[in-house]
């Protein structure tokens, strides 16, 4: 019998973490037969040497949920490798939902998503109410990748308190019923739980999301449902992401007592390298070891690229968690520099900001790396803390003078995290460190960090070498099949579904992010592409050759194995 598809010639790393050796794949049925020595001829064969074939590559921390509805690729993630994404992240899901409350689950979704409500209302054609419809309808339309989706809190609390979701504690009633529903995500096939507690998530109101508004024991009680069902991963966001150091290290001991009550895994995201003092990433990230011993899993999700925000300065992240904000956006757009020099709301700016994500202390640690208004041409590359002192200011002063001289208007990129190289190394290489971040199909018109498996291969493996190849592999891979019960994805074995990248291990690299306007309603967002990937292989399945998408649609809805 012959093979569907048959793989000759290459360098196999697969997954495991073993060493790379030469290799024939024999697949059929969307499955691994052959691995290794494949006599039998293929309907298709790709000659891959000079090629490294590795298992697909599991991106966990994604928010297509709303993207996959028109773009089924779930670009720029396939272009870089990636054959499964983890959706309803940080308790962003687009199911349950009513009829009525469609509105405002995409409002929800503006300020995260960094779409308009108008491209969500266009690309969003609603054919569900219930979990199970939802996944029902992605599998109608077509999947390029597989979907591991998560339930959202956010969703969940809207769907069953409505109005009283965004505004206040659950009852028990509440809690009861919502414990109802994530367990029916999960017979649905739901991969887990996902929250936020972080201060970042608001709607584009400027209300906290609901999750936020749920107190340990709601979130304790939904985690529960998992250890009941036996199966599925917690993921959150903390709610110290722009906290001090003490809330991060609460955060942390909330995250391992979750682990210990449940017995579920629990992932966290983001860890980054810079805090406010050295080395709180790596004494975080070690607490999460300690954990281990007693049985509390606890996987922190640390990203291997810089952070970088591209947007005006004033309707970014920088300033919009600041309640003084308010003042700012309730007026037109053409008065909001005068507003921004008035002495009394930048006193009150500046005495939110001790706490803030722009306090003088991480100054250093952020890059204005590009600017578009003339006058502050000088400044890229160069950090607030230098900018400030030239100018004879504070780092948040200098970012309120910044945005009030340019109306408001201008765009920047910042480098706000993971410019540490060292530390990030470290993080990177730490045996409980989950390699994510992407945060794709997320703010799309200030981030693209899609690439983070070919920054991997390329930076941190072949220029770097802080680690090697099959660990690299693994990490993208096994690992987070392994943590989030995809039990038979993740390697290259018979037996074992066959999704498959082919990269040139010499080229494999991201390029830089461009702008493109192929959102609904032709608005633009941040794509980046590929080099040395050859071949993308979803479920048996030629998916894209190069960065040229086949036509078929091999993926589906995946349930846990």
């Amino acid at each position: 019998m012959s093979y569907d598809l048959k793989i000759e010639g290459a360098t196999l790393v697969d997954g495991s973490g073993g060493p790379p050796r030469r290799a024939a794949i024999g697949i059929r049925d969307g499955r691994f037969v052959a691995v290794g020595d494949a006599p039998e001829s293929g309907a298709r064969t790709i000659d891959a040497n000079g090629l490294v074939a590795a298992p697909g590559f599991i991106d966990v921390h994604t928010h297509y949920d709303a993207q996959l509805l028109w773009d089924p690729l779930a670009t720029s993630s396939c272009w870089h490798g990636v054959t499964t994404v983890v959706t309803g992240n940080c308790g962003f899901s687009l199911a349950p939902c009513r009829e009525a409350d469609r509105d405002r689950l995409m409002r929800m979704l503006v300020v995260v998503e960094g779409m308009s409500l108008e491209a969500l209302r266009r690309g969003i054609v609603w054919e569900w109410e219930t979990v199970p419809e939802y996944y029902g309808a992605l599998v109608r339309r077509g999947l390029g990748v597989n979907v591991a989706p998560l339930v959202g809190h956010s969703a969940v609390r809207s769907f069953v308190m409505g109005e009283g979701g965004w505004e206040r504690a659950a009852t028990s009633n509440e809690i009861a019923r919502m414990k109802e529903i994530v367990r029916g995500a999960l017979r649905a096939g739901a991969f887990g739980f996902a929250t936020s507690q972080a201060t970042t998530h608001f709607g584009d109101d400027n209300r906290p999301v609901p999750s936020r508004l749920a107190a340990d024991e709601e979130i304790f009680a939904l985690g529960t449902v998992l250890s009941e069902e036996g199966r599925g991963v917690i993921e959150i966001a903390p709610r110290s992401v722009l906290g001090s150091d003490t809330e991060k290290r609460e955060d942390v001991e909330l995250f391992v007592r979750l682990a210990a009550a449940t017995g579920r895994p629990v992932s966290f995201a983001p860890l980054f390298a810079e805090y406010h003092q050295p080395g709180l990433a790596l004494e975080m990230i070690e607490r999460t070891v300690a954990a281990a011993a007693q049985g509390a899993r606890v996987y922190p999700q640390v990203g291997c690229r810089p952070l970088l925000l591209r947007f005006p300065l004033a309707d970014g992240p920088l300033l919009k968690p600041f309640d003084a904000w308010q003042e700012i956006a309730d007026v037109p757009a053409t008065g909001r520099a005068r507003r921004l020099r008035d002495p009394a709301l930048r006193q009150r700016f500046l005495t939110e900001a001790k706490d803030g994500n722009i306090a003088d202390a991480n100054s250093h640690r952020l890059f204005l790396e590009t600017a578009r208004a003339e006058s502050h041409r000088s400044f890229e590359g160069r950090s607030l803390a230098e900018i400030a002192a030239e100018r004879g200011s504070s780092a948040f002063e200098t970012v309120l003078d910044l945005a009030a001289e340019d109306g408001l208007e201008d765009e920047y990129g910042l480098v706000v995290a993971n410019g540490d190289e060292e530390t990030v190394a470290r993080l990177l290489s730490h045996p409980r460190g989950l390699i994510a971040l992407s945060d794709a199909g997320a703010h799309v018109n200030m981030i693209c960090d899609a690439g983070y498996t070919s920054t991997l291969l390329e930076k941190w493996v072949r220029r770097l070498g802080a680690m090697p190849l099959e660990e690299a592999v693994r990490r993208l891979t096994s690992m987070p099949a392994e943590i989030y019960g995809m039990h038979d994805r993740g390697r290259i074995a018979p037996g074992y579904a066959a999704d498959v990248v082919l990269f040139d291990a010499d080229r494999v690299r991201a390029r830089n992010p461009e702008f493109v306007h192929d959102l609904p309603g032709g608005e633009a967002r941040l794509i980046q592409r590929a080099e040395g990937i050859q071949f993308v292989i979803v479920n048996g399945r030629v998916l894209l050759e190069g960065d040229r998408p086949s036509g078929d649609l091999p993926g589906t809805v995946l349930r846990p194995s």
